[in-house]
């Protein structure tokens, strides 16, 4: 059996094989005929990636991810028209296998590293392909270290409130938060701040705000980084404006003989102040402290500040208005000045008995004291007199003189007295005399 099938092979074998090959030929031209072989372009190919878990793996980050992704490639296939006409753009996918593409490269991390495309098509498909041609061929990748970094939040407040109310510092929790990102990203960092909106607030303000991150261009970049947390809480106190009278102060120590003290200016004469309402309305004023005269002849000035008397108390000294009070003590000189007041310069009121004669001196001799820029300026026609005699009786009396003096001046004398005699009519003691001998 085995020999007949031997001599069935071998008999006309040139013959047979020939006969084989002429079929191959004719199968292959027959194939070509209704399935030529050929190739075409696809464009507008997606571009992805493959082993994204390597990159997290070594503590690394693709800066140029987004860019990569949002580019397309043309591919070029040979292959059979039917088979070839059945693929879209669509159904194939160029990558880059990031395991491979970074092997034995992480000391170039931070700078580009040329990576080749793989083309990925439908399995049926791709069994069939002759050859493929992608354009470009390779796609620069940008890797950096990933880094973790905490960043101070700043807080922008936004618009005014009401007339009348202050905001004040903003409070947040947390104070800090926590940046992840590609090292060279988070070497860009400048700002990380987030704002709230005061307009016409009048009164205390909390809110959630989301964070944003600001590099060095004032860009935002927080979508390149990620964020712990990624909101914040933000409490924000308004306060009432007002104002505060600053006290006159007490003053220690002596002056030099004949000095006084003749004003005191305060400037400001008021502080203004932020706070609660309550609080505002509840403080008297600014106490200062006692000022020591001891040997000033002249204007002196003094200097105190305000915020000392305000440190135990719930307010504060608005940021924008000076907080130091100058107090301006103005001594000067008093001098004793004696007067001579003719007798017709002194007002008489009241009347005596007729029964009774009066009799007043040629003058008074008047002390005043005062400073001597005002001393230099009183005369006689600036001085009101006056005495009062309705209930005098005989005999001599010191009237007290009723002074009206002109301002910053005073009398030397602790009294003022006018001697005045008071006595009988003459004429009338004689016809008494008479009267009393006739009977």
């Amino acid at each position: 059996m085995i020999n007949k099938i031997i001599a069935l092979i071998t008999t006309n074998f040139i013959w047979k094989i020939t006969a084989l090959i002429f079929a191959c030929i004719l199968w292959v031209i027959a194939v070509n005929i209704e399935d030529p072989l050929e190739t075409r372009m696809f464009t507008a190919v997606q571009v992805g990636f493959e082993n994204m878990d390597t990159l997290e793996r070594l503590g690394l980050v693709l800066l140029n991810q987004e860019e990569i992704e949002s580019r397309t490639v043309s591919v070029r296939l040979f292959a059979n028209r039917r088979l070839l006409s059945q693929l879209e753009s669509s159904d194939m996918r160029a990558y880059v296998n990031l395991s491979s593409a970074i092997f034995g490269q992480v000391d170039w991390v931070g700078e580009s590293i040329f990576a080749p495309f793989s083309l990925q098509l439908p399995p049926a498909a791709a069994a069939n392909i002759i050859n493929d041609t992608i354009s470009p061929e390779t796609v620069r990748l940008v890797i950096d270290r990933l880094d973790s970094r905490e960043f101070p939040i700043s807080v922008v407040k936004m618009g005014d409130p009401l007339a009348g109310y202050i905001s004040m510092e903003p409070r947040i929790e947390p104070l800090t938060v926590q940046i992840t990102g590609a090292s060279t990203v988070l070497d860009s960092i400048i700002h990380v701040r987030t704002q709230v909106e005061l307009t016409d607030a009048s009164e205390d303000y909390t809110t959630t705000v989301k964070i944003v991150v600001y590099d060095e261009n004032n860009v935002d970049i927080t979508d390149k980084v990620t964020l712990d947390p990624v909101e914040i809480t933000v409490f924000v106190p308004i306060n009432r404006r007002g104002q505060v009278p600053v006290m006159m102060p007490s003053f220690v120590g002596d002056l030099p003989t004949n000095h006084v003290i003749t004003n005191v200016q305060i400037e400001p004469a008021h502080i203004d102040v932020v706070g609660r309402q309550e609080d505002i309305m509840a403080f008297d004023g600014i106490t200062l402290e006692p000022i020591d005269i001891s040997g000033f002849t002249s204007t002196a000035i003094f200097w105190q500040d305000a915020r000392e008397p305000l440190l135990a108390t719930p307010l504060s000294i608005q940021n924008s208005r000076p907080h130091e009070v100058s107090i301006t003590v103005v001594i000067e000189r008093e001098e004793v000045r004696e007067f001579i007041v003719p007798m017709e310069n002194i007002e008489i009121l009241g009347e005596i008995s007729e029964s009774y004669e009066i009799v007043f001196p040629e003058y008074l001799e008047l002390g005043l004291i005062g400073v001597i820029r005002i001393m230099d300026e009183v005369d006689i026609d600036a001085i009101s007199l006056a005495i009062r005699i309705g209930s005098l009786e005989e005999g001599i009396h010191d009237v007290p003189v009723i002074l009206i003096l002109p301002s910053g001046v005073r009398r030397a004398d602790d009294e003022v007295n006018l001697r005045v005699t008071v006595s009988a009519h003459e004429h009338l003691t004689e016809n008494d005399s008479a009267s009393d001998i006739d009977m």
